[in-house]
């Protein structure tokens, strides 16, 4: 039976103090969604530059100049006019995002689009919010400076809706700009066969997107589990009852090895120039909280999407 989401960890005073840290805490030669930049005249300084004839006399930085001596050229101080970025947020909803008990790998998801959307609207950004499996309702488009309550309820559809396996990537294909993040949270288990996902994320990564994949790795959890004693084993394909199966560590590692290579195939041969891999793993020992405190740490150390939202390099 579908269940909802748990209390979402992150309160508002945290979230505006995660967004003021990220734009200032990115370093130097990093580039972060928000610095997809116009030259042009704004109130952010980018650079100096030597002066050049025919530049406003009024952009000259005397005090820089005169620290290089009087036969160095004058310089010049730029600026960078600011593009609003759409950040788009797929999530997985199929049956292994539902696992382990606790700790769901759907939550954690939900969870993080959830803070995406709101540091990226507090930012002056375009959400879309995009459920990558599954027949209508998949796309909810938000703007404004707060996630408003049809976003919530859209996700929390997510959370209690049917485990579909129809992929559902011609949503969003047509909707991502040239100017644009698209961040994918799944485990990846998922198969391909027809190859539309791929096609999808090769053509994602085409002009100035850029794409973060961030695989949720439940795996070292399940193998806690699964090779921590005898374990009833139900599911398709298997005669009728539960089994009681043991799962010793060669099987395990065999397991680890086959989810590893499916989960890479899945993305390593389209990736291009634009794309980013961010796993993250569960830990072993059972979350009692459901992965609330495992996701605050996760998503406020995350150096990948604090770029998301860096204005300063």
């Amino acid at each position: 039976m579908a269940r909802p989401t748990p209390p979402f960890p992150l309160s508002p005073a945290l979230l505006e103090a995660y967004r003021v840290h990220a734009r200032r805490r990115l370093p130097a030669g990093q580039v972060g969604g928000h610095l997809r930049r116009q030259q042009g005249q704004s109130l952010e300084f980018r650079e100096h530059r030597q002066y050049l004839p025919g530049d406003d006399f009024r952009h000259i930085d005397w005090r820089a100049s005169a620290r290089l001596g009087p036969a160095a050229p004058p310089l010049v101080r730029t600026f960078a006019a600011e593009q609003r970025v759409t950040v788009a947020v797929s999530i997985d909803t199929r049956a292994t995002m539902r696992l382990p008990d606790q700790g769901r790998k759907l939550d954690v998801a939900l969870w993080l689009a959830r803070a995406v959307a709101t540091v990226a609207l507090a930012s002056g950004d375009r959400v879309l919010l995009h459920r990558l499996f599954g027949d209508g309702d998949a796309l909810e488009e938000v703007t404004g400076r707060g996630l408003p309550r049809r976003a919530l309820d859209f996700l929390e559809r997510a959370a209690t809706g049917p485990a579909d396996e129809t992929f559902n990537g011609a949503s969003m294909q047509s909707r991502l700009p040239p100017t644009s993040v698209w961040i994918v949270v799944s485990d990846f288990y998922f198969e391909d066969a027809d190859g539309r996902w791929r096609d999808l994320l090769a053509r994602a990564q085409e002009g100035a997107r850029w794409v973060i994949l961030v695989e949720l790795d439940s795996w070292p959890a399940e193998r806690a589990l699964l090779t921590g004693g005898p374990t009833l084993v139900d599911g398709p394909g298997l005669p009728a009852g539960p089994l009681r199966r043991d799962l010793d560590e060669n099987q395990a590692a065999a397991v680890a090895e086959r989810l590893e290579a499916h989960t890479a195939a899945l993305w390593r041969p389209v990736r291009r120039g634009g794309l980013d891999h961010v796993p993250w793993r569960w830990p072993a020992a059972p979350m009692a909280d459901g992965g609330a405190a495992y996701f605050v740490e996760r998503f406020t150390r995350d150096l990948t999407l604090a770029r998301l939202f860096a204005r300063r390099a």
